[in-house]
């Protein structure tokens, strides 16, 4: 029965002085079995990591479970202790496992779920003894801590000192705290591992964060026994519902992690440590933060770069380093190059998250350290089904996406082109990169369409450095591309909690996308959270572009089944809000209390299922009549119930009469002077055939204005000028002829009255009278 010790080495992600400790044990010890913290359900593919990649790359997982997608990545270094472990051990000839649960059982969770089920309590001793070492050290991250206690470590230093002072760290960070139930699962998982490679290899090296390190080396005593086979691996229901990928990755995104994500601040310094050294480091750090600067066009003098390499020398001395550390180096910048105050802590000092309140010297310098690297997969790497899908649908319809950016123009009248427009607006749903929408148009005749009928689409193709690893992260979403659209619009539509404009623009996507059979899906969705929308102004500008797509049809798809279901929530909605609405009103919501109601116009007329049309109108005849709500809300509701016949009931026998004189009533009622505009500003709205087609209201409207006087007059003229504008050109002349008639004018002074100016003296003379309106409106004082 082949068994024997098991060392455990505990490191820290992405460490320099953790990488080289591996290497040396590997070397030293020449294990026969390596078991590493990664993901085990990736063991059957080790190969792919081990062909010839350009590095950073990351093992992207995503889980699809219960339509709540998610996803991780755990980036891989050439400094990555994982990394070293995988490429030294295979050097040696060991056997090469991963040992961890996969990442889709526990980091690729929705964000809410993962950070309850692995958080650490800020009272936890994880965190008490980091804080206390910082304050005994001198340090004001656990990120200074570790490069204080580790990596200024000289790379000729004794591993078993290292080894011995990483052992003492991680014994105090852990304690006998059980861990979270995370933890303790995927310890469960990593000490079955241990138990098989101690059962079958005599040399066994256990690679794990150094958290875990304590709780695994207590099973030790258990990891041994007759021969087994490798433990059961939990595995996923299909593709869709979770997996595990190698993507290529960025130097940004490895500080974007950061901490206990995995990732590591300032990656391409400490690229230079494992390349080259401490010192060596230290140099390039401050000639690349330098010339970043300087090309910022950031003052640096020479006393200043002097000023600020004495003072990382200074830094590094008192703090006990050998030569400057990083944060030496980023502490002697600010102290050397930034001249006023700050308002915040350095970036570096506390959560390391750039924001635009930070210094931009500290910014650049930052970046500098950050890096513009990106790693590159070999052509034999597997690639998820999503991509192969992709690409065989792009051939199929004669697509070309390459290096090189192309212009590309699609017609939606002719049917060629639908399908790839299709295609192009489900890569748009994916957000994968180099699949850029220009502009959409309808030019010549059409131009006057609504923005969202525009037929002609043009669009900026080009495979760009992310096109790979985008595709393959939205791979989460689905394994053919229009399922992955579908299920990334649906994230996108919950995510949107309740914002109309983000609303409206994922249902324009799923049109033009030709995904028009999951309107069930999308009000599903909507429905959790129309709720939190507040803005009527803003859904009823969603609800009317809509409607009106839905009223003309696009291009040869009908829509209609996508958004009658969500239109008819969006129009609850909207009821709901504008029974909220009381008051006298005011000129910011005038506009959003008429386009909240006008828009009930053309979704009665769409004759919805699941909209009770009456009802709607029930209630468009009550805030009409109701004195409480404002006067442009009053008034878009009358013209909408006058529309549809909701004034009157199916027993009077003249009901339009009765109509027209209701709404001649409640026009009358409307004080002249701080209401009948706004009135009738919302009242023609949807309802101008009321004043052109006979004089009823015209009188009203002319008896409320004889009767003012002239400053009373002045003060409601804007709001009239403003109702009047929902009138065009002829329809204007046939309110002048009731005018005219009213005024008892005679024959000659009608025709001046209604006789149309053209020509450029017209608009001169226009431009003139508003001159001077302005002018007398500045003298006494309504402009100030």
């Amino acid at each position: 029965m082949p068994s024997g010790p098991v060392r455990v080495v505990g490191v820290r992600h992405q460490s320099p002085a953790c990488a080289r400790l591996v290497a040396q044990v590997i070397a030293q010890e020449r294990p026969q079995a390596v078991l590493i913290e990664g993901p085990s359900d990736f063991n059957p593919r080790l190969g792919e990591l081990l062909l010839d990649h350009e590095l950073p790359l990351a093992l992207y997982s995503y889980a699809n479970e219960d339509g709540q997608a998610a996803q991780c990545w755990f980036p891989l270094l050439d400094h990555s202790p994982e990394w070293v472990a995988l490429r030294e051990g295979r050097a040696v000839g060991a056997a090469l496992r991963f040992m961890d649960l996969p990442h889709w059982r526990y980091r690729a969770l929705p964000d809410a779920q993962r950070r309850t089920a692995g958080q650490r309590n800020t009272r936890s001793r994880y965190a008490q003894v980091v804080d206390h070492l910082c304050r005994r050290f001198g340090c004001d991250s656990d990120d200074a801590l570790w490069d204080h206690l580790f990596e200024s470590q000289p790379a000729d230093a004794s591993p078993d000192e290292l080894s011995r002072k990483l052992d003492l760290y991680f014994a105090e960070l852990r304690g006998d705290e059980a861990g979270t139930p995370q933890d303790q699962a995927r310890e469960a998982h990593m000490a079955q591992w241990i138990a098989w490679a101690a059962a079958n290899f005599e040399r066994v090296l256990v690679v794990c964060g150094g958290w875990h390190k304590p709780a695994l080396e207590r099973t030790l005593r258990q990891a041994q026994g007759e021969r087994m086979g490798e433990p059961e691996v939990p595995q996923p229901a299909d593709d869709r519902a979770a997996g595990c990928y190698l993507v290529p990755f960025e130097f940004r995104q490895v500080d974007a992690l950061g901490g206990y994500a995995a990732g590591l601040p300032s990656p391409m310094y400490y690229q230079w440590v494992w390349q080259h050294g401490l010192r060596s480091a230290g140099d390039r750090a401050v000639a690349t933060m330098v010339a970043r600067l300087r090309r910022a066009q950031v003052p640096l003098s020479t006393a200043d770069l002097l000023a600020f390499e004495r003072s990382a020398a200074a830094l590094a001395a008192l703090r006990g380093h050998a030569v400057p550390l990083r944060v030496d180096l980023l502490d002697a910048l600010q102290s050397a190059v930034v001249k006023e105050a700050l308002e915040v802590p350095a970036p570096w000092s506390n959560d390391r998250r750039l924001g635009a309140h930070h210094h931009p010297v500290l910014r650049e310098a930052l970046l500098a350290l950050t890096g513009d690297g990106a790693g590159r997969l070999h052509g034999d790497t597997p690639l998820p089904p999503l991509l192969h899908d992709v690409r065989q649908r792009l051939a199929a319809l004669d697509l070309q996406i390459e290096r090189t950016a192309h212009q590309l123009v699609l017609d939606r009248r002719r049917a060629e082109d639908t399908p790839r427009a299709h295609l192009l607006w489900q890569l748009r749903c994916l957000q994968v990169s180099g699949v850029q929408l220009v502009e959409t148009k309808a030019p010549r005749a059409a131009r006057g369409l609504a923005r969202e009928l525009a037929f002609e689409e043009h669009w900026r193709l080009q495979q760009t450095e992310r096109w790979y690893p985008d595709l393959i992260e939205a791979a989460m979403h689905g394994a053919t591309l229009e399922a992955a659209a579908r299920q990334a619009l649906l994230r996108q539509v919950a995510d949107a909690q309740g914002d109309a404009k983000v609303l409206a623009q994922c249902l324009m996507q799923a049109i033009r996308a030709g995904l028009l059979d999951m309107g069930h899906e999308l009000a599903q969705q909507l429905r959790e959270g129309i709720g939190s929308s507040h803005d009527h102004g803003a859904l009823a500008h969603a609800a009317q572009s809509l409607a009106a797509i839905v009223e003309a049809g696009f291009w040869g798809d009908d829509p209609r089944a996508l958004l009658e279901d969500t239109l008819a929530l969006m129009a609850g909605q909207l009821l709901w809000l504008l029974e909220g609405r009381d008051g006298a009103g005011s000129p910011q919501l005038l506009e959003a209390d008429v386009h909240a109601t006008a828009v009930f116009d053309t979704l009665l007329r769409l004759h919805l299922p699941a909209l009770d049309g009456g009802f709607v109108r029930q209630t468009m005849a009550r805030l009409a009549r109701s004195a409480s709500k404002p006067p442009a809300l009053r008034g878009a509701a009358l013209g909408v119930a006058f529309q549809h016949d909701a004034l009157v009931d199916d027993a009077q026998a003249d009901g339009a009469q009765a109509a027209r004189d209701e709404v001649i009533a409640i026009t009358r009622a409307m004080p002249p002077r701080d209401a009948l505009g706004d009135f009738l500003y919302g009242l023609f709205s949807c309802a101008r055939a009321l004043a052109s087609e006979s004089d009823g209201i015209v009188r009203a409207i002319h008896a409320a204005l004889d009767g003012m006087g002239v400053e009373d007059f002045l003060v409601a003229l804007p709001a009239l000028r403003s109702a009047l504008g929902w009138f065009p050109p002829r329809e204007r002349g046939a309110l002048a002829a009731h005018v005219a008639r009213l005024l008892g004018l005679d024959a000659g002074q009608r025709q001046r009255l209604l006789r149309l100016h053209d020509g450029t003296e017209a608009l001169l003379d226009a431009r003139r009278v508003e001159a001077q309106a302005m002018a007398w409106a500045n003298q006494i004082g309504l402009l100030t």
